[in-house]
């Protein structure tokens, strides 16, 4: 058995046979690594009160197993070049899921105190996370690794998929950072703001989900012409595909979008 690093699509007939992804298991170990260090609560005693509750805690390391699920055996391979509907599921959870869960999981005073030191990182996590630069830059990794001609071009090598899989994460974490942590400041980044940067960051994959649901033929080489793992055509698992993004992924949105309003609506009241 030959081994790869990454998943990509080999064009050879689908076998429910393991296939080892060493590339992929050290992807998951260093983020499960950083996210253990960035997760444990500063040993002072300020840090007491802001420290992430064990249901972040916990919802981060689903979030771990979420992003090992999706890009290994066989999640990996079925969505590199099989089928487009676990190639939807897969950008579900690394641009949408896994991000905020993560984020959510880190100690806010580990976050804070690395922030307030400065530095280069700091400096280019405030740099990208601008909410108008965070909205542009999800929306077009979004678009560009959707488009045909990246899809099937990229998904043929492992230096490609791995590519495209880093920058759906990455630029979810971007898109999530400002609507979950709170470092650093934006005073005119409140509900409203937020509710509004949510809808608009997330047009994008709606446009693109009726674009696969309406689209008469197949729109990508690669899963039209792979072999079938299924007894769906490539043009119902493309339909099937939309359906994801529209359904699962509006309803995400739209339950996201909710929480937000509610608890705004709720500050008041609980003020008084």
């Amino acid at each position: 058995m030959t081994v790869q690093w990454w998943c990509s699509a080999r064009g050879i007939p689908w076998r429910w046979h393991w296939q080892a992804y060493p590339g992929v298991w050290i992807i998951v170990l260093a983020l499960g690594a950083a996210y253990a260090r960035w997760s444990r609560p500063l040993a002072s005693e300020a840090s007491q009160g802001e420290r992430s509750s064990r249901a972040r805690l916990i919802g981060g390391w689903i979030a771990v197993v979420l992003v090992w699920a999706s890009l290994d055996w066989p999640g990996g391979p079925l969505g590199t070049g099989y089928l487009a509907s676990v190639h939807a599921a897969q950008f579900l959870i690394l641009g949408m899921v896994a991000p905020p869960l993560l984020l959510r999981g880190l100690d806010p005073a580990r976050v804070a105190a690395m922030m307030h030191r400065g530095g280069l990182i700091s400096r280019v996590i405030t740099a990208v996370t601008l909410p108008l630069l965070a909205r542009i830059a999800f929306t077009v990794v979004m678009l560009a690794t959707h488009a045909p001609g990246a899809v099937d071009v990229l998904m043929r090598s492992q230096a490609g998929a791995f590519l495209l899989d880093m920058a759906w994460f990455v630029s979810g974490l971007v898109f999530w950072w400002p609507l979950v942590i709170d470092v650093p400041v934006r005073e005119h980044f409140g509900p409203p703001m937020r509710i509004l940067y949510l809808f608009a960051g997330t047009q994008a994959h709606l446009y693109l989900s009726m674009w696969l649901l309406l689209a008469e033929f197949p729109a990508y080489g690669i899963y039209e012409l792979a072999p079938r793992v299924t007894g769906l055509s490539a043009i119902e698992d493309q339909q099937l595909a939309g359906g994801l993004l529209l359904l699962i992924g509006g309803t995400y949105v739209l339950a996201v979008i909710s929480v937000v309003f509610f608890r705004w609506f709720a500050e008041p009241q609980a003020e008084s």
